[in-house]
């Protein structure tokens, strides 16, 4: 290797080597000792550029053979802007352009053309008395975070060390430390605009995520991922402080070591790394509580619906009142409601108080000492009614309510003065159902249909309780609707599955109620049916739930063909 190849490598690495020689016309020699306070342009070479050390991108810009071609084709049409600091011989980036300082450096040491060797930059005065000046590193940060926003080619992470680095220097400056609030304030008197509640979020990734999984940050993991990480800590945190006095394992270990085995995932899915973290907490517990009680107070869908079932008792509230309308108004018009006005008054009545969906409950949200499980798809205001028998409003309207409560009874298949789950288990006695009244949606009955009711949340429950006998429950998803409807499919297998599962899988498959459109097939094996000695085929609770599941379904279908 040549001295003049040499010294292109070390330039390419970013060292500072003895300058080659400029014949460029409009190159000026500058000396270390003089620095100019007015902003004008300058002709450097690149031995004497240097990227800026504390720019918030820290990874390949992705576009970096596109722009290094570019250049090379074109030439350098945006010339960085640079500045240097007190004492120093060499210049850095005052606010974007290191992207295209490495392309340059690159393409010198390829082709050695000299007219990537020197360019032309606007120069820009060192804001301060001092190299260590806070201020001026304040200046070029804010600068290159305006210019990767502008870009909007940043990851959150490399956005949010940017900006806690910058906190760093405010509250060296300042002389205390600043909140979140306080920190959004002084960047924006700077001309850099964030909200203090992404300045939070950015903190909490750094403490929380960075020192376990920083690889999996850098190849860019989302915002949304990133806020389900933290959710998912903030829920398992408080699990484990209910549990702090019985176990030694204080919960920041067991996060990272959880958090830590997953750096290397490629893809990394949240819902593993859950998996990981719950089956750690379980085992360290030892038989204190069980995965399955862990998973339903961490997971975030299983919170939500405990949310949705704190809200029954309220909008009960809020049915009552309807009820009471609907009387007032049957008193003004002399006529007897029917099936329908029922419907759009309640609907309209609990939607003027905020509540223009009601979410129905699902078992899975249930209490274990929760015994009654409620027809999901009947509307909770109807459900209401019944249970209510004692309702001043029912025992002084007997007569105008008659019809309504007996077009009710037919809709829904509700009866007067017993409660949901009474009635369940009457329908499960008559019709010699009783050992299948059980699980997330217990049967009752397999062939009836309710032409007032929807079906899709019974469907969903039915298909996690058949899921669940071949432990696939994790891939029965749940679409998420306006209005909720409570709608599923069947997220992509591993194809690892054991042959029950993959039968499982490929029914349940067939009989998902999110599209009809899409048309699948399933064949079902003697072996599933006659080998229960084996332990491997389907038992009888099962098979009941697989029949009712079908009844729906054809049902569904033809609802939407109608």
């Amino acid at each position: 290797m040549t001295k003049n190849e040499k010294r292109a490598a070390a330039i390419a690495r970013n060292l500072n080597v003895s300058p080659i020689a400029n014949v460029s016309p409009s190159y000026q020699t500058v000396t270390p000792n003089h620095y100019s306070s007015e902003v004008e342009y300058i002709t450097v070479t690149l031995d004497k550029l240097r990227p800026y050390e504390h720019n918030p991108r820290k990874t390949r810009n992705p576009n970096f053979e596109m722009i290094k071609e570019s250049i090379r084709r074109r030439g350098l049409d945006h010339k960085p802007n640079i500045t240097r600091r007190p004492g120093e011989d060499f210049y850095i980036i005052a606010d974007g352009g290191n992207t295209r300082i490495q392309a340059l450096k690159e393409l010198f040491t390829e082709t050695k053309d000299p007219k990537f060797w020197s360019i032309s930059c606007e120069y820009k005065p060192w804001q301060g008395d001092s190299a260590d000046s806070v201020e001026a590193e304040l200046n070029i940060l804010i600068g290159h975070l305006i210019e990767n926003d502008t870009r909007a080619d940043l990851s959150f992470i490399e956005k949010a060390l940017g900006i806690l680095q910058a906190k760093e220097y405010y509250e060296k400056k300042l002389g205390k430390s600043l909140s979140s609030r306080e920190l959004s304030a002084e960047l924006e008197k700077d001309g850099y605009i964030i909200h203090y509640t992404l300045i939070a979020k950015m903190e909490r990734c750094v403490t929380y995520l960075y020192p376990y999984i920083p690889d999996v940050l850098f190849k860019g993991l989302g915002k949304p991922q990133i806020d389900k990480l933290l959710a998912i800590r903030n829920n398992a945190d408080e699990v484990w402080h209910h549990y702090h006095l019985e176990v030694d394992t204080s919960f920041e270990k067991i996060w990272a070591n959880s958090l830590g085995s997953c750096n290397e995932d490629t893809p990394f899915q949240a819902r593993d790394f859950q998996d990981k973290l719950i089956t750690q907490m379980a085992d360290l517990l030892e038989g204190k509580t069980t995965y399955e009680s862990l998973y339903l107070e961490i997971d975030l869908d299983e919170r939500k619906f405990k949310k949705i079932a704190a809200k029954q008792h309220e909008i009960g509230n809020h049915v009552e009142h309807s009820i009471e309308q609907i009387t007032q108004h049957q008193e003004t018009v002399k006529a007897k409601p029917t099936m329908s006005d029922l419907t759009k008054d309640i609907e309209k009545n609990v939607s003027t108080e905020n509540h223009s969906v009601v979410t129905p409950t699902t078992p899975s949200s249930l209490n274990e000492n929760e015994t009654e499980h409620s027809d999901e798809d009947v509307p909770s205001q109807v459900m209401s009614f019944f249970d209510e028998t004692n309702d001043s409003t029912i025992e002084t309207n007997a007569d105008v309510n008659s019809e309504l409560l007996t077009q009710i009874s037919q809709g829904f298949g509700l009866t007067p003065g017993m409660s949901i789950q009474e009635q369940r288990e009457k329908r499960a006695a008559e019709n010699g159902l009783s050992f299948a009244c059980c699980g997330r949606q217990p049967v009752d009955d397999i062939w009836q249909i309710y032409p007032a009711r929807s079906y899709r949340s019974e469907a969903y429950s039915l298909a996690l309780d058949i899921a669940e006998t071949a432990n696939i429950e994790d891939l029965v998803e749940h679409v998420i609707k306006t209005p909720v409807d409570y709608s599923y499919r069947m997220k992509p297998s591993n194809n690892s599955l054991s042959s029950y599962a993959t039968f499982i899988y490929h029914l349940l498959s067939m009989l998902q109620t999110n599209d009809f459109s899409q048309s699948t097939s399933c064949t079902l094996e003697s072996n599933f049916l006659f080998n229960q000695q084996l332990n491997s085929g389907i038992d009888d609770i099962t098979l009941v739930k697989i029949f009712r599941l079908i009844r729906i379904v054809r049902h569904l279908r033809q609802g939407v063909q109608s």
